[in-house]
């Protein structure tokens, strides 16, 4: 993590106080590791320069001093000073033209990060192995290399045109109350029995026995019962009237409900009714005779049939199919050779061994024997076509 640059130290974002100074300004001394900084233990930048205080917090000059001075450092081959320099020029150059908002408070890292947010990014990529150098040869004690500053030099497309700096705001000194000014009168200190934590506790805790108390005895003593409230007055009885007592306005009447309902009232609704009537009448009337309508899809009989027996073969029950094609020929074949209904396997098979002329084992195994699978249903649907083809 940088430093904040905003700080009294040699960093990009410290001004000098002068350049007469033993700072990091432009025409100072490099922040060296032979200790010539303008930390709070160095030597301070005061009218005479040995002064040993902490010096206010700095501003940066404008990026034109910056690069004069980083140029200069170059030529004394004192690259130190000649990186800081040119970091610093290249952050006011970048402020002064609008890019990067002004700001005290920014590290080097800080400033290749905001600058890769604002410029393009061959522009920006070269800002950040700068910032790591600066780091490194302000704070880290290293000395910097020549190839370093070449590369932030060449990077350095910014302070060379910048306009001049805006004017910073002044800051004045906070000005002290007057002493005409009224002060708050204090308040008058409690006494010591209220300050004491004690006290307090061991109020609450008497006021806390007193209800437990009270509680206690409200509950060990006996309820007491309310008075009785004086027995409510009876009404008097009604009087004994006689059986045949005839009331007015009581039993059948002559009048109709035409005569007690208003005249708007009872006619209207006798409309509304009549209305009804008519609509449900028209709605529910017959327009002609019944017709027949055509079915709405026509199936052919073969195409029912091979349905059929598409359903039949997947669901696998071979005994149920059979069972259905012995029934079909059975009711079939019945009248034709005399038979009921009610005539049983053994007569069947008689009968049409005689017509047929055929083993009755091989009829009854046909007729009623079991089918276990779908060999078995192709040779009993055969033989039932062939049986209902020779009874005729």
């Amino acid at each position: 993590m940088s430093p904040d640059l905003s700080k009294p130290g040699p960093g990009p974002g410290r001004h000098d106080s002068g350049p007469g100074g033993h700072g990091p300004g432009p025409g100072g001394h490099a922040a060296d590791p032979s200790g010539h900084g303008a930390g709070p233990s160095g030597h301070g930048a005061g009218p005479s320069g040995h002064g040993v205080h902490t010096p206010a917090t700095p501003r940066l000059g404008p990026a034109a001093e910056h690069r004069a001075a980083s140029e200069a450092a170059a030529a004394r081959r004192d690259y130190d000073t000649a990186l800081r320099e040119r970091f610093r020029a290249v952050l006011r150059g970048l402020e002064q033209n609008g890019t990067l908002e002004v700001r005290r408070s920014r590290t080097a890292q800080e400033t290749a990060d905001d600058a890769s947010t604002t410029l393009p990014l061959e522009s920006a990529t070269p800002l950040h192995p700068a910032a790591g150098s600066f780091d490194e040869v302000v704070y880290g004690g290293r000395h910097a290399t020549e190839d370093e500053y070449r590369r932030l030099e060449y990077a350095d497309r910014y302070s060379a045109g910048a306009p001049p700096p805006a004017p910073e705001p002044e800051e004045r000194p906070e000005v002290e109350s007057r002493p005409g000014r009224k002060r708050r009168r204090a308040r008058p200190e409690l006494p010591r029995l209220l300050r004491n934590p004690r006290f307090w506790g061991m109020l609450a805790a008497a006021i806390a026995t007193g209800f437990l108390l009270y509680a206690l005895l409200q509950a060990c003593s006996a309820p007491m019962t309310p008075p009785q409230p004086p027995p409510p007055e009876l009404p008097p009885p009604p009087p004994d009237y006689p059986d045949d007592i005839d009331f007015p306005g009581f039993g059948p009447g002559s009048d109709s409900i035409f005569s007690r309902l208003p005249a708007p009232l009872a006619f209207g609704g006798l409309q509304l009714l009549i209305a009804a009537a008519v609509l449900v009448w028209w709605r529910a009337r017959r327009r002609g005779a019944l017709v027949g309508e055509p079915r709405p899809i026509e199936v052919r009989a073969n195409e029912l049939l091979a349905g059929q027996a598409a359903l039949y073969r997947r669901s696998g029950d071979h005994e149920h199919i059979a069972a259905t094609l012995r029934r079909a020929t059975l009711r079939r074949v019945r009248p034709r050779l005399g038979l009921h209904p009610g005539d049983g396997p053994e007569r069947v098979v008689a009968v049409l061994a005689t017509r047929l002329r055929v083993e009755p084992a091989l009829l009854h195994g046909v007729l009623y024997g079991p089918v276990p699978d779908a060999r078995t249903i192709d040779h009993v649907a055969t033989h039932l076509d062939l049986i209902e083809a020779e009874v005729g």
